[in-house]
């Protein structure tokens, strides 16, 4: 019981740990999970939104009107970023562009489960998954000018600075998303912008389905290729635009 609460202490802003959530990688990069059971999390520098990481971003000044640069710290968060979103048509055409895209479900307790060591002494200054809140840039530019380095640093806790890493604009609402945040405290985890952790798909994993857009024999085809590389996961395809025949009246 410990354990559990413990695991959703990092939890921020979640009302609901078993809510599903999805996420589309490449088929590429699915194949990868697969045969290396490993799973990647990237610094937030390589989000798209120049507003992400907006916090670390920042220049801090000391009384003396000395400027002290957060790269440090920055370079020291990753995330990957999940979605509430089961189906829509702007997430295919975002993640899947050449429609090789392969949709995931979990939960936000499973994936962090599996994510949350637990053995890890540390583990309450490192792992973190975040449902995503949705402010104004006026409202950022607030809380910046009224927030200091050392008032989110109290008490040696990193929770405020994951918190500051699930805030986005409300341009990007309809991504409704989850997002799974490390901080490599020790600095020892990430190579390369890349942190990697071990991902049992088949424990964590749910479903798999792939883009609306393929036709038949492509869905079959790339069925059977996920299916030779060892996943024993149900897999269909998103039937986002699928409508089932229907008879009306002539007259």
């Amino acid at each position: 019981m410990s354990g559990n609460l413990k695991l959703q202490d990092n939890g921020i802003d979640i009302d609901d740990w078993d809510a599903p959530i999805y996420r589309v990688y490449s088929m590429h990069r699915f194949k990868s999970l697969l045969n290396t059971k490993t799973n990647g999390l990237v610094h937030p520098s390589l989000w798209k939104d120049p507003f992400e990481n907006f916090f670390l971003k920042c220049k801090a000044v000391a009384s003396d009107g000395t400027f002290v640069s957060l790269e440090s710290l920055s370079e020291s968060w990753y995330g990957q970023c999940w979605t509430k979103n089961r189906d829509s048509d702007a997430m295919w055409r975002i993640y899947s562009p050449n429609k090789d895209g392969v949709r995931v479900s979990t939960t936000i307790r499973k994936l962090f489960v599996s994510f949350f060591d637990s053995s890890d002494k540390f583990a309450n200054l490192k792992y973190f998954i975040g449902v995503v809140k949705y402010l104004e840039r006026s409202e950022i530019e607030r809380f910046l000018a009224s927030t200091s380095f050392m008032g989110l640093a109290f008490g040696c806790q990193s929770t405020n600075f994951a918190r500051t890493l699930c805030i986005k604009r409300p341009e990007f609402s309809h991504e409704d998303e989850v997002r799974l945040l490390f901080h490599d405290a020790e600095n020892n985890k990430g190579v390369d912008s890349i942190a990697s952790f071990s991902l049992d798909l088949t424990s964590v994993i749910s479903e798999v389905a792939l883009d609306p857009r393929l036709l038949p024999d492509e869905f079959e085809s790339a069925k059977e290729d996920i299916i030779r590389c060892g996943c024993t996961i149900p897999i269909s395809q998103s039937d986002l635009y699928k409508i089932n025949e229907t008879i009306i009246r002539l007259d």
